[in-house]
């Protein structure tokens, strides 16, 4: 070989090395989100992201939306994988597993830097927390709702339920409501002695919890309790008979208030625009009936959080993105109140004029339901969704007259414990 092609060997191989690294420098950074939601949930967030996109030149952002039946899955199963997407959109149900599992960032030392959360209050910050530490972004305050049919509640002279009314006063209203919109298969009310929200706000308003860390923390005469409110509202026909309740199978279009046979639906106030897209009669809001005791069972729960995979390489990048949705108006515009009301005072001025009436409610409901709500409960153990299929189960169970109030509470105690003491 002579001295010159050693030469010109050297030159290609330098050439050569440059250009492996050109690729490294220029390629984009790629960042994966992934949510449950529908459509227009997708239609917004995709908006947000790419508007964030269009000041973040070198960034791409590849998106995944699933049913939420199948969502968790697909996450444990990128989690396992060690492929999961780098912003993950998390429910505070499972918020405490996955911290604890070490899969999800702490963003403590990101709060002031990348993540502005300067006017949020305290209480909306910590409510993404476990152990002490943050994990997750609040995407938007939601908390329980009682959304109620004005036109058929209107017919008993009825046009509004104060908030905080007692349970006693609201069943003796909806039996008025049943009396007004006679015919034999319309109720003033929904049975929701199986539904875990509302059993969860009852319990609180005792001073109990639905869960005592891996155990039932509500005892078997206070389950008993809770059916037998509700078998005396059956009586009173101020609720359906079980074979109309049940035709109720947890979806906004199976709910008794959107099929035509209930008055009410007991939800959480972000929901109200789906649910009034799919009622034919104008729908209100308030909160769930409440005990004559000083606790409250209402509190704010954030709807859903974004949270960081550990292992995900572009952390910085997805915390800014979740900060763009969250924190600065351009994103949270684009967002709206679709997952709930944000937490940034001056987010919330922000999108106040840019509101429609039914968007306006949601807004000022949880602005002054916040005046009066308790502190946020623990997330629930591992085992709680199938604890809380047992609870509809026994309910229809007592509904049914399969079961007496009694048997039902010690029933879903002992089943309820055996099912967290196992998951």
């Amino acid at each position: 070989m002579t001295s010159i092609s050693r030469r010109r060997l050297l030159a290609l191989a330098g050439a050569a090395s440059a250009l492996s690294v050109l690729p490294a420098m220029a390629q984009d950074r790629r960042l994966r989100a992934i949510w449950w939601g529908g459509q227009d949930r997708t239609n917004r967030t995709q908006d947000a992201i790419n508007k964030f996109l269009a000041n973040n030149p070198g960034l791409s952002v590849d998106t995944e939306s699933l049913a939420f039946s199948d969502y968790i899955t697909r996450v444990s199963t990128q989690i396992a994988g060690g492929n999961a997407p780098d912003l993950i959109q998390m429910d505070y149900r499972y918020i405490t597993e996955y911290a604890q599992r070490g899969t999800l960032e702490p963003l403590d030392d990101y709060i002031g830097k990348d993540l502005n959360l300067g006017d949020w209050p305290a209480a909306a910050i910590d409510s993404s927390r476990v152990d002490g530490k943050l994990y997750g972004i609040n995407l938007g305050n939601n908390t329980n709702a009682l959304f109620f049919d004005t036109v058929t509640w209107g017919k008993a002279g009825i046009t509004e339920i104060p908030l905080n009314t007692e349970w006693t006063k609201f069943f003796d209203m909806a039996a008025e409501v049943t009396k007004a919109n006679a015919g034999g298969t319309y109720f003033g009310a929904n049975d929701a002695s199986g539904k875990a929200a509302a059993f969860d706000n009852w319990a609180r308003q005792k001073g109990l919890s639905v869960y005592n860390g891996q155990e039932a923390g509500t005892p078997a005469e206070a389950v008993a309790e809770w059916f037998t409110m509700w078998a005396d509202a059956r009586a009173k026909g101020a609720i359906p008979p079980a074979d109309i309740a049940a035709l109720d199978e947890d979806t906004v279009d199976s709910n008794l208030i959107v099929q035509g046979y209930a008055g009410t639906a007991f939800v959480h106030s972000n929901s109200l625009i789906g649910y009034q897209k799919t009622s034919k009669n104008p729908l209100d809001m308030t909160t769930y009936p409440q005990g004559a005791g000083p606790h409250s069972g209402q509190y704010l729960k954030p709807s859903q959080m974004w949270s960081i995979y550990s292992g995900s390489p572009v952390k910085q990048d997805a915390i800014k993105l979740a900060n763009f949705m969250v924190s600065e108006q351009e994103g949270a515009l684009a967002l709206g109140l679709e997952r709930g009301v944000p937490a940034s005072a001056s987010i919330q001025d922000a999108l106040r004029p840019t509101l429609d009436e039914l968007n306006t409610r949601s807004l000022d409901y949880v602005v002054e339901v916040t005046k009066t709500v308790s502190p946020i409960p623990a997330p629930p153990p591992r085992g709680a969704t199938e604890a809380e299929s047992k609870l509809k189960e026994i309910s229809q169970m007592v509904a049914f007259g399969q079961l007496t109030p009694e048997q039902g509470g010690q029933q879903y105690y002992d089943e309820a414990n055996g099912i967290l003491a196992r998951a």
